[in-house]
This record gives structure tokens, C-alpha cells and sequence, in this order.
């Protein structure tokens, strides 16, 4: 269909303007990019040898440098990408419910499989905002008359500290540019009509099933922020909903079955073949206090003590944009789109502080303090919305004073996001490469394929380890969420795992714990234990090994120490 067969939106979106100024697109992406940067300069000093974070949030960065190498491997060597059982060996792990987002490692496999997971996680996260701001750009270009304000509510989309405390290495909850474009094709279904249907629903449905393949909770978020517009829009303005909504259903059942035939191997690998993992949100709901204390991640933040943490204390708004809001609120009530925005926004913070969902399946996951997400969805859009607004009165303006009280109103607006600002983030040095993995001595003596117990367990090196080595090995270890599980085999893992973490922390082990260390050994039939001796807790884990093997190592070599299993000697020598 033609631009001529758009109808009016509920959100009172142009039906001819809002066009995508090259200039404008290419400025907000370039300030994005350059903001990031910034952001950014620590680790991009050595981005193949260090990695985002805090002193205790770098498992998470190396996870996902696991999950970009793993996926185009994977694909290459005839593996499924879904589920792997070189982690948490030998009952294995699926990916389909661990965040590892294949559209990503299908995109930056290039530059993966050439330079590095390390510099393809750095790239892609890089990217993540900037991206961000293009295509929210592009949203709210088409709700206001004019660039400017498009352009200042899509980069605070960008730079929200929802953004901000996930850049601190969660790249699926960063890389997040395809959302906007699915509100734009959610839009043309329902009201602008600027293709056919059909195509619309087609698109739509491709989009849906690349942002499974990144992040399925904010595509959840999403989604319940769309229900609830249309569902305050129900309100507003019925039968205008209701005839849309008449009008885009098939296409919108197009759109579900292009997103399940594109996804249906992720889909069928999560929900089919796998057993599902329910993730503990308690400790993730906000509290409002949460709301107008700022955390670490904030140059102007309260250091007011929250259990979200710094990566998920997501929520702060500040005094100061909360007053913004709520005199804007109540100055445009009348407006029919504020009124259904704004409720909206209301309804978030509720789903941020409670936890709603609980035991509804997939939603019941979903960390509530992300629903800010979808929160300041609603902020860029009410501010966006009110600088254009002033801006067409500032102009109007017949008056000096009028002028000014327009143009002091967008100043204020503007001076209550300073309080928004993000601190940099700063940046941690990688595990050393481990020369024992690739050597002739371990394909000699543990060929490619072997089951070992490498230590440190439990923990994102163990992972990083094992892609260094282009995944030579499997082992019981491994950082990834998974159900619990009553096989032995699994018990027999977790207790090596458990036995190593022990060692790190200085607790002692005593004879019955070894005992059952070694026979756990010999049930999983690991070929060696190999100890990194570079980490910190080296010594530790190397009395521990020595200890499970009843003799000292069978090779010192490349940065490891190792010690082949010999289950009849470990027999001889239980206590």
C-alpha cells in the first residue's frame, strides 16, 4: 500500500513527515560512537589483552568471548551451537538458555575466527550504543516534527544508565539496535502502511528471530511495553485500536511464523530438547529509593547502598529528571499519546519494583529491574515529544517573554540529564595465553578430544582457556546456567568443581572430600588435571592436584602443570 493509506496513531505519530535525514543519522551515530569511545578509551588501549568490567564482574566478558568463538566453531566443525558438552562435561550444557547469542557469533565470526573473540566482543560492545541511538533515531524521528529532538531522546536511549551498567561487559543487553527497528515495523503493521502487510509482516518477523538470537528477555520487555500502549490505547481511543489491530492480523500471524521458522532450531533446542532454567529474580527487584539514588556507574551518583549492583541498578533516574517528567506529565495530561506513554512508563516502574510474573513461564525469568529498558522507551519518547514541542512555541512565540520561558524550559530539560551522565568504564588484563595447550607434548599425551580437570574451575577463565585452545578439551567446569541435575555423572563434575573452588578460597580439604575427588576422577575418566600456574591461586590448586593425583606433576611445561590420571594408583593410594 501507498503512503496515502496510513491512518491516524494512537501515539499521534505524522502520517507524512518523521522522513530518515541521512546527515542527522549519520551526526547521531557518529556523536554515539565517539561517546562509547570515551567510555571505552581503557580497554581500547589493548583491546586483544584486556576485558570490560570490575574487580568482581569479569566472568561475564570472558563467557561471551566463549559464546562468539563457540557458535561459528561450532557450525564449522558440524556441532550443535545449541548445546555443547565441552562445559559441565560429560552431561553438557545447553546454550539455548545461556546468553549465547549466535546472530552475534554468526555476524562477527569473520573477525572472530581472524583476530579473536577478545577484539570481536570489544567491536561488537563498542558498537552496542551508538547503533542504539541510529536506530532510535529513526523511531522517534518519525513521532516529532523536528531532527534535533529525535536526536537528543535517542542518544539518552543510548547512554541510559540501563545502558550504562550493562556496558560493563553484558553485550546481549547492550547490542540492542534491532529493537527500535521492531517498534518501526510494529508501527507500519498497525498504523502507516508504507509496504504491504504482508512484506511488513515478513520483515518484521525476520528482525523478531535475528534479536532471539541476541537477547529473548528484552525482546520479552519489549513486548510487554507494546501490550501495555495498546492496551492504554484501548482506552484512549478503542475502535481507532481495534480496526487496526483487525487490519494487521495476518500479518502479524506471518510475522510468528517467519520468527519461528528462522529461529526453530534455537526454539526447538531450548524448548524441546532441553530441560528449562528458571533464574532466581528475587534479588533483582529495585526498590524506589532505587530510582532516585544513582550507582557506581553515574559521574554524579549517590554511593546509597542497593542490592541491584552496579550492572543491574538500571532504574536511576535522579530528582531532577523525575521533576521534568512530572511537571511535563501534568502540563500535556490532554494529549492522548502522553497519557498513554506515561502510563505506561507508570506500569514499568511497577514491573521494576514487583514481581509480577512470577510463575509465568519465560516472564517469570525476566530480571524486573530491566524492565527500565522499556522504561526509558517511554522517557525518550515524552522528551522528545515536549523539546519539539517548545521548540515549535519557541519559534511561535509572539512575545519576548514567551521566547524565553520556551527556551528556558529546554534548557532545564537538557540540564536534568547532566545527572544521567556514565562514569567510564574501566578495563581488566585477560588471561596470559597458556603455550600447554596446542603443544606436542599434550597432543601427544592428551590428544584433542580428552576430558580434563582444569583448574581454576567454576569461573569465566576456565572458558577462556578453553578457547584459547580451540576447544582441544572438554571439562566438568564451566560459568553458564543450567537446571539442577540428580545424574551421578554431574554430581561427580560439580564435585571437582566445588573441590577447586575450595582450594582458590584457602579452605582446607579434608581426606573423605579427596577421596571422593579421585574417584570422581576415574567415573568421568579424565585423562589429566591441568593447573594454570599464572593465576593468582596457583599454589593452591597445584597442592590440590598433586594431592587428588598422590605425586607430584608429569610435566611442567607452557605455563601449566600437569598430571595424567592413573585410576589404579589413585586406588592403591586412598586413604
Amino acid at each position: 500500500m501507498s503512503g496515502l493509506d496510513q491512518r491516524p496513531s494512537v501515539t499521534g505519530a505524522p502520517v507524512t513527515g518523521g522522513g530518515r535525514s541521512r546527515w542527522w543519522s549519520l551526526g547521531v551515530f557518529l556523536v554515539g560512537l565517539t561517546c562509547t569511545l570515551i567510555l571505552y578509551r581503557e580497554v581500547w588501549r589493548d583491546p586483544i589483552r584486556t576485558t570490560l568490567g570490575s574487580v568482581d564482574h569479569t566472568n561475564d566478558p570472558m563467557q561471551m568471548m566463549w559464546f562468539l568463538k563457540w557458535v561459528p566453531w561450532a557450525l564449522l566443525h558440524g556441532n550443535n551451537p545449541f548445546h555443547t558438552d565441552a562445559l559441565f562435561y560429560p552431561d553438557g550444557v545447553s546454550l539455548a538458555w545461556n546468553t549465547a547469542v549466535p546472530t552475534l557469533g554468526v555476524l562477527a565470526a569473520p573477525l572472530t575466527l581472524t583476530a579473536g573473540p577478545a577484539l570481536s566482543f570489544v567491536v561488537l560492545i563498542t558498537l552496542g550504543p551508538p547503533l542504539m541511538a541510529l536506530t532510535s533515531f529513526w523511531w522517534l524521528r518519525r513521532h516529532v516534527a523536528r531532527s534535533w529532538p529525535a536526536a537528543f531522546g535517542a542518544l539518552l536511549l543510548a547512554f541510559s544508565p540501563y545502558m550504562s551498567g550493562h556496558m560493563l561487559g553484558h553485550l546481549n543487553l547492550v547490542f540492542t539496535g534491532l529493537l527500535p527497528l521492531l517498534l518501526i515495523l510494529t508501527e507500519d503493521l498497525l498504523w502507516r502502511r508504507p509496504r504491504t502487510q504482508m512484506r511488513t509482516g515478513l520483515y518484521l518477523g525476520l528482525v523478531t528471530a535475528a534479536q532471539l538470537g541476541i537477547s529473548e528477555e528484552l525482546l520479552l520487555i519489549l513486548l510487554v511495553s507494546v501490550v501495555l500502549v495498546l492496551l492504554g490505547s484501548l482506552c484512549v481511543q478503542p475502535a481507532l485500536v481495534w480496526s487496526a489491530i483487525a487490519d494487521a492480523w495476518r500479518a502479524a500471524v506471518v510475522a510468528v511464523a517467519v520468527t519461528i521458522g528462522v529461529a526453530s532450531p534455537l526454539l526447538i533446542s531450548q524448548l524441546v530438547l532441553s530441560r528449562a532454567v528458571v533464574v532466581d529474580t528475587s534479588q533483582f527487584q529495585a526498590t524506589l529509593e532505587d530510582f532516585v539514588h544513582g550507582s557506581v556507574r553515574q559521574v554524579f551518583g549517590s554511593s546509597a547502598h542497593s542490592n541491584l549492583g552496579g550492572a543491574e541498578h538500571g532504574v536511576y533516574l535522579g530528582w531532577p529528571v523525575l521533576i521534568v517528567l512530572i511537571l511535563g506529565v501534568a502540563l500535556t495530561w490532554r494529549d492522548h499519546a502522553v497519557r498513554v506513554v506515561a502510563s505506561t512508563g507508570v506500569a514499568l516502574v511497577v514491573l521494576c519494583t514487583t514481581p509480577i510474573f512470577s510463575g509465568v513461564p519465560a516472564l517469570e525469568s525476566v530480571l524486573p529491574s530491566r524492565y527500565s529498558f522499556g522504561l526509558f522507551f517511554v522517557i525518550a519518547w515524552l522528551f522528545a515529544r515536549w523539546l519539539d514541542q517548545l521548540t515549535g512555541r519557541l519559534h511561535l512565540a509572539s512575545t519576548r517573554p514567551g521566547q524565553w520561558l520556551s527556551a528556558v524550559s529546554i534548557g532545564l530539560a537538557g540540564i536534568a540529564l547532566i545527572s544521567l551522565v556514565p562514569k567510564p568504564v574501566t578495563s581488566y588484563p585477560l588471561p596470559a595465553q597458556v603455550e600447554y595447550f596446542g603443544s606436542a607434548w599434550q597432543r601427544s599425551h592428551v590428544p584433542t578430544g580428552s576430558a580434563i580437570l582444569l583448574l581454576p574451575a567454576g569461573d569465566g577463565r576456565g572458558m577462556f582457556y578453553q578457547q584459547q585452545a580451540d576447544f582441544e578439551f572438554n571439562q566438568p567446569g564451566g560459568y553458564a546456567m543450567r537446571p539442577p541435575s540428580t545424574s551421578t555423572s554431574s554430581a561427580a563434575g560439580d564435585l571437582l568443581v566445588r573441590l577447586g573452588n575450595d582450594a582458590r578460597n584457602g579452605i582446607a580439604i579434608n581426606g573423605s572430600d579427596l577421596q571422593a575427588g579421585r574417584a570422581a576422577l576415574c567415573e568421568l575418566s579424565l585423562r589429566a588435571i591441568v593447573v594454570v600456574r599464572s593465576v593468582a591461586e596457583g599454589p593452591q590448586l597445584i597442592d590440590l592436584a598433586t594431592d587428588l593425583a598422590g605425586r607430584g606433576p608429569d610435566h611442567l611445561d607452557g605455563g601449566a602443570s600437569v598430571w595424567l590420571v592413573q585410576c589404579s594408583s589413585l586406588t592403591v593410594n586412598r586413604p
